[in-house]
């Protein structure tokens, strides 16, 4: 299924940025937090919560039609 709103584009973006967070996690290293930590501490729980909310959003969709 291929984004079609700018919200599918947003929510499409956190899911790519959380697969790459997660293969660094695998890995022992939570990229986000290095990167994000520098800007605002709690930012990164931040863009966690946006990844989760953007899979939600993408499962309901895809299951909905």
């Amino acid at each position: 299924m291929r984004p079609q709103t700018a919200l599918d584009w947003v929510a499409f973006g956190f899911l790519v940025l959380g697969t790459f967070a997660w293969a660094y996690f695998v890995t022992d290293v939570n990229i986000l937090d290095l990167v994000l930590e520098k800007v605002w501490d709690p930012l990164d729980d931040v863009v966690f919560v946006l990844i989760g909310l953007s899979g939600v959003y993408w499962l309901v969709r895809v299951f909905k039609r």
